[in-house]
């Protein structure tokens, strides 16, 4: 990697461009990287463009460039992600926020009532998922749970940074919840540890495994959910969640063999993928 001499934001991003080439590193990282750091956008970028790079930020663009050419996703390098028009911040112990979460949240507000409603946010991680919700519909009462203590320290960073005050319940799924919800939402680990080779490498070398893999194929997580769904969800209660492109078959053949009374719709992404799913009508939902 050749030396950056410090100069203007132009150069600087010419520079990383160089770097880059000839990689599999999304090019437009660098741009990205700027954006964030300075909370500008692509317009403001371009009027900063000829303004001279600050010394003690030069090293830092240097530093983030390695850690690009490592194949380090550029969020992570900055610590922040954009989603669902806010900005949240992220580390190591939880996931990137996707587009596809986005449109699982679009379709829960498209679903569910605009009334009063109990929400549990599974396997927070960020906080993206209930965060956003109670934001985007504040009459809702949401929880936040996840497994992982550090992933819950980033989602009480988040909340405070929108001025929210929700529950956070350290649970491995269910273990430490003892109430019914209207409504749970989930964005849980659904790929098979045995697909790894098909991954992209930034995401297997950085993201945390937890938030990944699940046994049986992908499908552990939910098959323990499914079977445990109707003793946490009110008699009108309801799931949606993320899953994989390839489960589309496959998980309604689980649910349909664990609670042979519950009802299940898949949906498929804006690129024609099954991603998500919708469920309801479990046994013992309400206490029936």
């Amino acid at each position: 990697m050749s030396r950056f001499v410090p100069t203007n934001y132009f150069m600087a991003q010419r520079w990383a461009k160089e770097q880059l080439q000839g990689t599999d590193i999304d090019p437009s990282a660098p741009q990205f990287l700027l954006q964030q750091l300075h909370g500008w956008d692509a317009t403001h970028l371009l009027l900063h463009n000829r303004d001279a790079m600050p010394v003690d930020e030069v090293k830092w663009w240097e530093d983030a460039i390695t850690r690009l050419l490592k194949h380090e996703p550029a969020q992570y390098i900055v610590g922040q992600a954009p989603f669902y028009g806010r900005t949240f911040k992220i580390n190591k112990n939880v996931l990137i926020p996707e587009a596809e979460t986005a449109e699982l949240i679009d379709w829960v507000l498209q679903e569910m009532p605009a009334s009063p409603l109990k929400v549990l946010d599974l396997g927070t991680g960020s906080g993206v998922i209930g965060i956003t919700l109670a934001l985007e519909r504040p009459n809702w009462k949401v929880s936040l749970s996840d497994i992982s203590s550090d992933a819950l320290t980033v989602a009480q960073k988040n909340m405070t940074n929108f001025n929210l005050e929700l529950p956070l319940i350290k649970s491995d799924l269910f273990e430490n919840i003892d109430q019914r919800y209207d409504l749970i939402v989930t964005n849980p680990p659904y790929i098979d540890p045995d697909d790894t080779v098909a991954m992209d490498q930034a995401v297997l070398e950085n993201e945390p495994k937890i938030a990944l893999f699940a046994n049986e194929h992908g499908l552990g997580f939910y098959h323990r959910l499914f079977k445990q769904a109707g003793h946490y969800l009110t008699s009108s209660g309801q799931i949606f969640g993320e899953t994989g492109y390839d489960q589309e078959n496959s998980i309604q053949k689980l649910l349909h063999q664990t609670d042979e009374h519950a009802q299940i719709c898949p949906r498929h992404d804006v690129a024609g993928k099954m991603r998500m799913i919708h469920a309801w009508d479990f046994s013992n939902a309400g206490g029936r």
